[in-house]
């Protein structure tokens, strides 16, 4: 064409001419290479030396690690060039010409065997994670993408043809002596590798059937993944060859409207690493595959997010759980879906659902029907909720709230409507329990929805005191049912059942977490300028109403029974706030004020609250208390407090090093950091900030 010409096409629309230029902007740029991009010509029968394929298969994992973090394959697995010609590299049809004057030092089977082999496998590997994703349990374009821009991933293609190829390419290593022993030993361990974790992708879903050997794939593949994290393959000679087996700007020549992004290669130990969570996620499917408890399945889905980047948990395990735990039809495999029901109740109050159900005509009864609908309707997907994105996961348990009341009320409902004429009291007081359960798991969810908000960074520095707060309060509550329910067991439970063992071990980790809040709540009030939320409070109100609209949704109002929890208190806030900044100017509080003080919270400075905290949480961690979990789940639960247990005493310097108790508001040596959802390395806490040291200061001593 000419310059300054034009071809009209029929349906050529704007965007499709947008994807023609570069306009800089790297989200819409997809369009012409430019000329300072030149990518070397790619021959894939280019004999390569065993060092270079032992690159290329590193690099191609790096690749795939970054799909399985939520980057398209196009900018990933799809830059590999064998991976489009895998035809072409199929010993069957190479002529015999091909192989003359062929060098000794570059066997032409690394290329037609070994690579072959191992680009089938790792197309493969890609199919079976993205049949898993494409089930629609997690949001495409969001934790995966599933374009495949026309590229086969070998979908056809059975599994154990796959494992058969590498299986041969290991065979051929074995036997040849044109490979030097060292690359011979690097080759085999990644193919064995990738080996194993074909296996574990394509028997994920036979779980817990063929349990023993998806445990022996599982442990081989750690091994080879241990070996091959310490012998890694150095870089190559920026003149080799094997540089033109990947081009990053191969989606411009698939079929998809993708804007063109360079995927930046992590480093070695960043690769392992991954691979790593992909292999500790796989163990978590496993023990989660013989755990028929729904309070371990909570703990676990809520730990994993309390203690995981984002990407730490790659959506194909996260996608693995969910389906693991219903798959449409049944409850981990084998159970049916009123299952969730009994189980609700026994573990949380130690009381069998068939207590409650006799009095309506038994489980399944019309009277019962719609109760047990909203349970399984709430139940299954709070489970599986638990297991998206953080900020996903945040607004599926906003949503859960209005559900978990729905079933309170229904509950509530039954049990007012009961005669109650010829009842024995043991029996009255045992049916007045179920409604509590219900308020435990709710309780719960609001906890989290708050908490969960310094996690995804969500809160303004002014709303962060409220934040606290507005917990601190909720736990008031919970602490209170707690009481009202153990004082409800009394006499019906045995004192040592899983359900007395965990309201016990809930009772005194919440008393821990809500000084911990409180101390938070009187430390950020008194780091602000005084007055700076009441000078500013019509617009933090305003805020604050946006942001916990879910506590002031009118659905609210067309139920019989009120929440227990639902608006928070602005009043009773704002007088908080006063008393929290008189306190830090060595103001007295009214007497009648600080009476009630007394009566709701034991302590009232902010280093007193830390010390109870602390206090409480090494008992725990003493005691070996983790409540009614066992087994691998202990470990998270220890971390858990070990974590907070830890940043009571990073509070405690904190605080020592500011000029009052509790007021930051003049330089410390130790600065709170909230730049941060998650760090590279484990957070010690999931729902307070850590302490780093000032820039240019030397950080006092801790004690500990």
């Amino acid at each position: 064409m000419e310059p300054g010409s034009m071809i009209t096409i029929d349906a050529f629309s704007l965007s499709d001419a947008m994807t023609a230029i570069e306009i800089g902007d790297p989200r819409l740029d997809t369009g012409m290479q430019l000329e300072v991009i030149k990518q070397p010509d790619f021959d894939p029968l280019t004999p390569l030396l065993p060092e270079e394929i032992c690159w290329i298969i590193d690099h191609s994992m790096a690749y795939e690690t970054q799909w399985h973090a939520s980057n398209p394959l196009a900018h990933t697995v799809f830059t590999l060039l064998y991976a489009h010609c895998l035809y072409d590299v199929d010993p069957d049809i190479i002529p015999s010409s091909s192989i003359l004057n062929w060098d000794s030092s570059r066997p032409l089977e690394l290329i037609t065997i070994v690579i072959r082999a191992y680009t089938s496998a790792l197309l493969k590997s890609c199919s079976l994670a993205w049949n898993e994703l494409s089930k629609g349990t997690l949001p495409d374009n969001e934790d995966w993408h599933s374009d495949k821009s026309e590229v086969s991933l070998l979908e056809g293609w059975p599994v154990e043809a796959a494992v058969a190829r590498l299986d041969s390419a290991l065979k051929w290593l074995s036997k040849t002596t044109q490979v030097p022993p060292l690359w011979q030993e690097a080759i085999k361990i990644r193919l064995q590798f990738r080996r194993h974790l074909i296996v574990l992708l394509s028997s994920t879903e036979s779980l817990p059937r063929n349990r023993e050997d998806f445990e022996n794939h599982l442990h081989a593949a750690r091994h080879c993944l241990s070996i091959i994290r310490l012998h890694r393959c150095e870089s190559i000679s920026s003149t080799s060859a094997a540089h033109a087996a990947f081009d990053p700007h191969i989606a411009r020549r698939l079929n998809t409207f993708l804007p063109v992004r360079i995927v930046d290669i992590p480093s070695w130990d960043q690769t392992c690493d991954a691979y790593e969570r992909l292999l500790n996620g796989w163990e978590d499917i496993d023990r989660l595959s013989t755990t028929h408890d729904i309070s371990t399945w909570n703990q676990a889905g809520f730990h994993q997010s309390w203690f995981t980047a984002p990407a730490a948990r790659p959506a194909y395990i996260r996608s693995c759980v969910q389906t693991l735990f219903f798959d449409g039809n049944q409850i981990v495999h084998s159970q049916p879906q009123g299952w969730v029901i009994n189980r609700l109740f026994e573990e949380t109050i130690g009381l069998s659902y068939n207590v409650f159900s006799q009095h309506w005509g038994g489980s399944g009864s019309d009277s019962l029907a719609e109760l047990e609908r909203r349970i399984i309707h709430t139940v299954i997907p709070h489970m599986r909720g638990l297991w998206n994105n953080p900020p996903r996961r945040r607004r599926f348990l906003v949503k859960t709230i209005l559900d978990w009341h729905m079933v309170y009320d229904a509950v509530c409902v039954l049990v007012e409507d009961l005669d109650t004429t010829d009842m024995d009291p043991v029996t009255f007081r045992t049916l007045n329990q179920f409604p509590k359960a219900i308020i435990l798991w709710r309780l719960t969810t609001i906890r989290e929805v708050i908490l969960s908000g310094f996690q995804v960074e969500l809160y303004h520095p002014l709303e962060r005191p409220f934040a606290y707060w507005f917990a601190a309060q909720v736990i008031d509550v919970h602490l209170t049912q707690l009481d009202m329910v153990s004082k409800g067991m009394a006499g019906i439970v045995p004192q040592n059942s899983p359900s007395r063992k965990e309201i016990h071990y809930q009772h005194v980790f919440l008393v821990a977490l809500q000084a911990m809040c409180m101390t938070m709540f009187i430390n950020l009030v008194r780091s602000f300028p005084t007055n700076t939320i009441f000078t500013q409070w019509e617009q933090l109100r305003t805020n604050l109403c946006r942001r916990y609209k879910w506590a002031f949704n009118p659905a609210y109002d067309v139920y019989e029974f009120e929440p227990v929890v639902l608006e928070p208190d602005f009043t009773e806030f704002l007088k908080e706030v006063q008393d929290a900044q008189n306190q830090g100017q060595g103001h007295d509080m009214p007497k009648d004020l600080k009476k009630k003080k007394a009566q709701r919270h034991s302590s009232q400075s902010p280093t007193e609250y830390l010390e109870l905290a602390l206090k409480l949480l090494q008992s725990l961690i003493a005691t070996n208390n983790t409540g009614s979990l066992d087994g691998h789940w202990i470990h998270d639960r220890m971390q858990l407090l070990q974590g907070m247990s830890e940043t009571c005493q990073e509070l405690q310097s904190y605080l020592s090093g500011s000029s009052l108790d509790g007021d930051s508001s003049r330089n410390s040596l130790l600065k709170l950091d909230w730049a941060r959802s998650f760090s590279e390395s484990m957070p010690k806490t999931p729902w307070f900030p850590s302490v780093r040291r000032a820039e240019g200061e030397v950080a006092p001593s801790r004690n500990r």
